[in-house]
Formats: C-alpha cells, sequence, structure tokens
C-alpha cells in the first residue's frame, strides 16, 4: 500500500513539475496476469510444482514411517521393557526432528523451494522488464506502472530524482 501512495504522490506532485501533465504518456501492466499467461512462467511454475510434489510425497514418507513407529510402540508397550521403551521413545524423537529439518530445508524461508523459485523466476522477470523497458522507450512512455502492485516499472530517466533526495539527505 505504501508502494502504491508513493507512486500516486510522484504522479501527482513530482511529475507534472517536470513536464506539462497533458504531455505525460502513461502506461500500465498487470504483471500478475503476464506471469500467469506468458508459456515460459507456466512451464516454470510446472516444473517448481512437480518438484514440490517430490518433497511432498517425501515428506508424506517421513511422517507415515513416524506414525507406524508411534503405533508399534503403542502395540508394544506392555510387552516391552522400560529401557526398551525408552530407546524407541528416542528413535522416534529422531525421527521427528529429522522431519522436522527436512520441513525447514525446503519450505523453510531459505528453503529449497524458495531458492528453485528464484533460479526459475529471475531469467523470466529479466525478460519481461527488459521487453517493458524495450516498449517503454519505443512507445516514448513517461512512466509505466503495474496494476498488481502499485509500483512504477519503467520510467524516464528525467523523473528520476534519487540524486536529488540523496543530495539532500546527506547535507
Amino acid at each position: 500500500m505504501r508502494k502504491l501512495i508513493t507512486a500516486i504522490l510522484v504522479l501527482v506532485f513530482v511529475i507534472p513539475l517536470a513536464v506539462d501533465a497533458k504531455d505525460l504518456k502513461l502506461g500500465y501492466i498487470h504483471s500478475q496476469r503476464i506471469l500467469e499467461e506468458f508459456q515460459e512462467s507456466q512451464e516454470a511454475q510446472r516444473t517448481l510444482d512437480d518438484e514440490q510434489r517430490e518433497w511432498l510425497t517425501e515428506a508424506k514418507r517421513m511422517e507415515d514411517e513416524i506414525t507406524a513407529l508411534e503405533k508399534e510402540l503403542e502395540n508394544q508397550s506392555l510387552l516391552i521393557s522400560e529401557e526398551k521403551k525408552a530407546e524407541r521413545i528416542r528413535e522416534i524423537q529422531k525421527k521427528y526432528m529429522e522431519y522436522q529439518q527436512y520441513q525447514q530445508e525446503v519450505w523453510g524461508d531459505t528453503g529449497r523451494l524458495f531458492q528453485r523459485n528464484k533460479e526459475l523466476t529471475q531469467p523470466i522477470i529479466d525478460k519481461v522488464n527488459a521487453v517493458i523497458h524495450k516498449l517503454g522507450e519505443e512507445g516514448e512512455y513517461d512512466v509505466i506502472f503495474d496494476a498488481a502492485v502499485g509500483n512504477i516499472v519503467y520510467a524516464k530517466e528525467d523523473f528520476d530524482m534519487t540524486d536529488l533526495v540523496l543530495e539532500e539527505l546527506n547535507k
């Protein structure tokens, strides 16, 4: 939301100072729709889905193994010694820790799913951005927004006030 407000403020207050507002050529895209409909993006998503299915299968196998060990312990708890029972409980706890570690390695913040998604999508995002930049220049657009997130995805260099802001901040 903050990005959308910033983009609107730039549109309303900054850009009109640089050029006459009626001379502005604006455009927008829907990045989500582009990613959903672009063939390479669909293929990357299928690849990621296939790999995730394999990871889910492995997680289910580990979970089933733990459940089987728990049931076995429950069924034999009256027949085995306390020492043997404690050994099996440690084994179940170890398997459970391995299961949790596997989940973290795959689905954690920097896990395999995150890394693989980044590997598969970054080239696509780079390609999409290159096309947007090319169309922005060829179509002589001043600013192109992304309607999905409210960000500027292309703008003429003339409108970049980053250096001015940095100069003011560093005074």
